[in-house]
């Protein structure tokens, strides 16, 4: 078990007191490796809140640059990073709020040819993207490495989010969506977003990584829908489908 130095101790109080963290969990956290596939609306307060309660290693993965149309949601940036790679300026801001951890910024996309390299000695993914095809393929690539993953997604005033187990017990992405294809990923740039039900949708993910990472095991089996004009919420229910191309491949 890894040990917390003084400053870690000081740093951390306000959670090393909570039944559902303390001593144990807080050493558990600083010991885990998150590989956060996206450093735009979702990844930057994931990654901010997941810094903050002291995981320990935080990949980021991402091969974007900062633009203007970006700041109303990605608050981590300012005007003066306009133009700078999203991952390189994320990992920096993450680094000076919290130097007791390791920020590993990666330039690239997650896909066939790099997620092996990528998912390297990873507790947990959360997918960050603004894609419906990278999350098919980090579905893919998180299922063949026997790893869990939390997805998340908000266009508009919608959100919504679910996390999968590694053995896919109740169901995987694809036995959600099927396949990619043009009409299904239209995204924030066409759509449109409003800032504030990204940060709702990444809260939601980083309280189910890190409940992960403490051993309280993955909320799976739904997926979460959110209108957060409204305030409505509701629970669409997954199951595994008989004809879903990643299930059936694998286990044939």
């Amino acid at each position: 078990m890894a040990e917390l130095s003084d400053s870690e101790l000081a740093r951390y109080a306000r959670q090393l007191i909570l039944p559902e963290v303390d001593l144990e969990g807080q050493a558990r956290l600083k010991q885990s490796r998150v590989l956060i596939v996206g450093a735009g609306g979702l990844g930057t307060p994931a990654a901010q809140y997941l810094a903050g309660a002291g995981v320990g290693s935080i990949c980021l993965v991402d091969d974007d640059r900062i633009a203007l149309s970006n700041l109303p949601r990605q608050l981590a940036y300012t005007e003066d990073d306009v133009g700078q790679f999203k991952v390189e300026v994320l990992a920096r801001r993450l680094r000076d709020a919290n130097r007791e951890i390791v920020v590993d910024a990666q330039r690239a996309r997650f896909n066939d040819e790099t997620a092996l390299r990528l998912l390297e000695g990873v507790d947990i993914v959360l997918d960050a993207t603004d894609s419906l095809q990278a999350r098919l393929d980090i579905d893919q690539a998180t299922f063949a490495a026997k790893l869990p993953w939390v997805m998340g997604a908000a266009v508009g005033t919608s959100g919504q989010w679910a996390a999968f187990d590694a053995q896919r017990r109740e169901g995987c992405y694809h036995c959600l969506m099927g396949e990619s294809d043009s009409s299904q990923n239209r995204g924030c740039a066409e759509l449109g977003i409003l800032g504030p039900v990204v940060g709702l949708v990444a809260l939601q993910q980083s309280l189910l990584v890190i409940r992960y990472l403490l051993g309280a095991g993955l909320q799976i089996g739904c997926l979460q829908l959110l209108d957060a004009w409204t305030g409505e919420t509701r629970q669409l229910a997954l199951a595994i489908r008989d004809d879903c191309e990643l299930c059936r491949a694998q286990s044939a």
